[in-house]
């Protein structure tokens, strides 16, 4: 029986980067200070950095996405507001667990040497668009980065742009025309979010292959096998779709975090109705 690997996705919103973990191996738990209904993986509601203070230890691979607001384009809106960037306390966090982590966040945010993927990396896209949706990853504890390589942009005549609850062409030339909500699911690889959420996601395919070679790199240190160090070939990782879990419950818990109320999956035997639980 393969041990299992503890995976802690912290700010995890609707669970993107947490199913490509999941994919890759690992037993996901998600924390986030809202609640997060449709993520499909063990979640616990409570303030993030103080989860991991408090728990982070506990697990063996951790997956930060802190809020990007305060790197990304829209800062420079006219009606932009103030965001806090919690990179840098969510790095400090991270280093002192010993544990081995990443942190995820926007082109032009403060990381530290990162590795940039791409959609065109992984063949994602719907139609005649093609997914880009730049996103940086730093490598800590002792996690070394991996090789990529260059975005394969303009392979379709369209770019598909998921940001701000709506899909459009990013060129925006003539003719711009509005994705609907099942082809940007389409092309983030991605079935249950609703547009509002996928516009805070990442595709599973980033993280199902940060995740693979995470596993393998954790493995190793554990003495169980010889760790691989990722790579990836342009345009040739699948955008795989194994069977997922049956379809989670919910029920309403207290952690032990600032007594947070938080959502745990249940058995089928175990169901119960939440009022909070969209359907």
């Amino acid at each position: 029986m393969q041990p299992i690997v503890r995976c802690l996705d912290l700010f995890c919103c609707a669970g993107g980067a947490g199913e490509g973990y999941r994919r890759a191996g690992f037993r996901v738990t998600g924390v986030d200070i809202r609640p997060q209904p449709h993520n499909p993986h063990r979640f616990i509601q409570a303030d993030a950095l103080a989860f991991l203070r408090e728990r982070g230890h506990e697990f063996d691979f951790i997956h930060a996405s802190p809020p990007c607001q305060a790197h990304c384009d829209l800062k420079h809106m006219w009606n932009a507001k103030e965001h806090v960037d919690l990179i840098g306390p969510t790095r400090d966090l991270l280093m002192k667990t010993g544990k081995p982590w990443i942190i995820e966040n926007v082109p032009g945010a403060p990381l530290n040497t990162p590795i940039i993927l791409c959609g065109t990396m992984f063949n994602l896209g719907t139609g005649d668009a093609e997914l880009w949706r730049h996103r940086h990853f730093e490598f800590g504890g002792g996690l070394p980065p991996i090789l990529t390589p260059p975005c394969q942009h303009r392979r379709k005549p369209r770019v598909i742009g998921v940001y701000g609850g709506h899909g459009r062409d990013r060129r925006r030339k003539a003719n711009t025309q509005d994705f609907s909500t099942d082809a940007r699911r389409e092309a983030m690889g991605i079935d249950w979010m609703t547009g509002a959420e996928l516009s805070q996601a990442i595709p599973p395919a980033y993280t199902e292959l940060l995740g693979r070679h995470a596993l393998a790199y954790t493995a190793n240190a554990q003495g169980q096998r010889t760790a691989i160090a990722g790579t990836l070939d342009p345009v040739v990782v699948p955008n795989s779709e194994p069977d997922r879990p049956p379809k989670k419950s919910w029920k309403k818990v207290i952690t032990g975090v600032d007594n947070k109320a938080s959502y745990d999956t249940v058995s089928p035997d175990e169901r119960v109705t939440h009022n909070n639980r969209r359907h």
